[in-house]
């Protein structure tokens, strides 16, 4: 008769149980380790050296194991690391059974975060050179992602004013109490916590109201005044717009970086150009949504020879209108007599030079003789109710015009279709396999330094993949 096997809890061994056989050759950890070992820490500026006096410290490495695992686990906590750090067999092995507790490991975080945030173009550059990037078509997309702030701070301009106002009222008041006691009382006088709490909270309320100057718009949360309101999942959220580029030929991120502007509109250049700085290359064909297309964008990519598709058909200023035969987009410019000809092959000249509507760079004014509108056929269709056609040509005209050639085009066609497929799975594992959906850190630095973390994980879990069936190594 078989017997049932329960746990033997007087059972001792003859020699220690080996934390390494408990560990399996291909366990994630052992791939954390070998991707850690083979960064150069002070290049990236992780502190390295001895102290030569004080207390030993935990190493930068065996700091950098511990946040890599939380990421690439999903556990991204000081507290719950610690924890972990007690009670997980894995992470028991990376660190060697050390146990920093959760001050130590936030204090490493807080002090690293630009090195922290180079990890990930480290492990992009790794990922280049085991020819896992192919640099043939790059997808570019950003999402949406709330900020540890929630709206209930939310204020306007003129009820941060009366706080503000209200603060310095009240911080006076106390001073000068302060000063008093101070003339009667023999000794110091300490300042108190609520005048120290409430210079605080001023200084907030300050840098608050400088973000409200450059913006002229909306609503701040003085606990995070770099955030802003966002159209996120069909409702308005405090929000930071987190951008990605993937590479499709393994689906891996070459780029993340985070703005506070909820449109993409100036954004599809610089995303290029972060890619270049990682790998020192540029795509053959970088795709993108209507939302990154712009005349300067697509303009300044043209200028610095990237190779761009943007989709302009949701774009009525920027694509071909051929539903619309006396729309903008049908005139032609005439670049050797500077005039537009529309198309009923009349000529529009030159009158000024204005700034567009975004004063970012200046076009170009081009109107048609009275005459030769109240005499057209097409009259109603054209001008409608105006006394003459005017058109507007922006300095990246020849661009917008490449661009609604190659939207027609089949393979440009494809290719812009793929896009979906290649980079917002990828948002779809951070936030739902990850189970990201707030940053749990406010203000900018931590933000960013917090999206390059969850890039990192993504990235490393797609080579832990290749590595555990041993198709790559590590140097």
């Amino acid at each position: 008769m078989s017997q049932q096997i329960k746990a033997d809890y007087t059972k001792t061994y003859l020699l220690p149980p080996s934390l390494e056989d408990w560990v399996s050759e291909n366990h994630p950890v052992r791939f954390i380790r070998e991707f850690v070992e083979s960064l150069d820490l002070k290049k990236l500026g992780f502190k390295v050296e001895n102290n030569i006096e004080g207390r030993p410290f935990y190493s930068s490495d065996l700091m950098l194991k511990i946040w890599l695992y939380g990421y690439f686990n999903k556990v991204r906590s000081s507290r719950e690391l610690e924890k972990q750090t007690r009670e997980n067999i894995g992470l028991l092995w990376l660190i060697g059974m050390e146990r920093p507790d959760h001050n130590t490991i936030w204090r490493f975080w807080k002090n690293n975060k630009q090195s922290l945030r180079k990890v990930f173009k480290e492990a992009v550059i790794t990922a280049d050179k085991l020819d896992l990037i192919g640099m043939v078509l790059n997808a570019i997309d950003g999402t949406k992602i709330k900020s540890y702030s929630s709206n209930t701070g939310l204020r306007r301009k003129e009820e941060l004013e009366k706080i503000l106002t209200a603060i310095e009222d009240s911080i006076n008041a106390m001073t000068k109490e302060v000063e008093e006691r101070e003339k009667t009382e023999v000794g110091s006088y300490s300042l108190p916590e609520d005048l120290q709490e409430r210079s605080k909270l001023k200084e907030k309320i300050q840098r608050a109201l400088e973000q409200h100057t450059k913006n002229d718009k909306g609503q701040i949360n003085p606990n995070e005044h770099e955030a802003r309101v966002m159209l996120n999942n069909g409702r308005k959220e405090l929000s930071y717009n987190a951008q990605a580029v993937v590479d499709s030929k393994n689906g891996l991120i070459v780029s993340a970086e985070v703005v506070n502007e909820s449109g993409d509109a100036q954004q599809l250049v610089p995303m290029i150009e972060s890619v270049k700085e990682t790998t020192g290359r540029v795509a053959e064909d970088n795709v993108a949504d209507g939302g990154y297309g712009t005349a300067e964008q697509i303009g300044t990519a043209d200028e610095k020879g990237y190779n761009v598709l943007v989709n302009l058909t949701g774009k009525a200023n920027l694509k071909q209108r051929e539903d619309d035969p006396y729309h903008a987009s049908n005139f032609k410019y005439d670049k050797e007599n500077d005039v537009m000809i529309c198309p009923e092959n009349k000529e529009l000249s030159y009158c000024k030079t204005i700034d567009s509507n975004n004063k970012r760079y200046k076009v170009r004014l081009y109107r048609t003789d009275k005459a030769d509108c109240k005499e057209c056929l097409a009259k109603e269709m054209c001008i409608r109710k105006k006394s003459r056609k005017v058109i507007t040509l922006s300095p990246y005209h020849e661009s917008i015009e490449r661009q609604r050639l190659l939207n027609k085009e089949t393979t440009s066609i494809e290719k812009l279709k793929r896009r979906k497929s290649i980079v917002e799975p990828i948002f779809g594992i951070i936030k739902h396999a990850h189970n990201f959906r707030r940053f749990t850190y406010n203000g900018m630095e931590n933000v960013k330094t917090q999206w390059s973390m969850m890039c990192t994980a993504v990235n490393l879990r797609k080579l832990y993949t290749k590595w555990s069936i041993n198709e790559i190594k590590f140097a």
